[in-house]
């Protein structure tokens, strides 16, 4: 967690800033979703909060932990959501907004929707990776569970 603002930011015209969460998994469709809202950012208010989110699923075997060791884990962790989220952080250098970055492991669809409520945003932001709607249909997609359980507003960008 980088930085965190307690209150609504309002602009000089008096608008209130919008809480966006964008769920960024280092693809380009999250990219696309970020640039998104960066491009259409009057609609999320003068300048938006946006809360970059990176969410790993767990390393499931105990064995894997205990032969490489939970350090060795944690900096795969970090590595990863590092390299996730550079191209958002380099999308986000120019733009005037305040940016709370988070790295969490977990269930992806259930760790987005519980940190946009932590960070009471208004709306999520996720890109879609282009599959069909039969596609999603099989593979159960992140996105898929997010729109389906989510009591937060979700924006799908394609």
């Amino acid at each position: 967690l980088r930085s965190e603002t307690s209150m609504r930011s309002i602009s000089k015209k008096g608008t209130v800033a919008m809480r966006v969460l964008a769920a960024i998994d280092g693809s380009e469709s999250s990219v696309r979703a970020l640039r998104y809202v960066i491009d259409h950012a009057g609609m999320f208010g003068a300048e938006p909060e946006i809360a970059l989110v990176n969410v790993h699923l767990p390393i499931s075997s105990v064995r894997a932990k205990a032969v490489l060791g939970t350090d060795v884990v944690d900096q795969y962790y970090r590595e990863e959501s590092e390299a996730a989220l550079a191209p958002a952080r380099t999308l986000l250098n120019s733009v005037p907004c305040n940016v709370i970055e988070r790295a969490i492991v977990g269930q992806p669809a259930e760790q987005i929707i519980a940190a946009a409520k932590q960070h009471k945003c208004d709306v999520i932001v996720m890109g879609t990776h282009g599959h069909s709607a039969i596609g999603n249909l099989f593979m159960g997609s992140v996105a898929m569970r997010v729109i389906a359980n989510s009591p937060i507003p979700v924006l799908m960008v394609n």
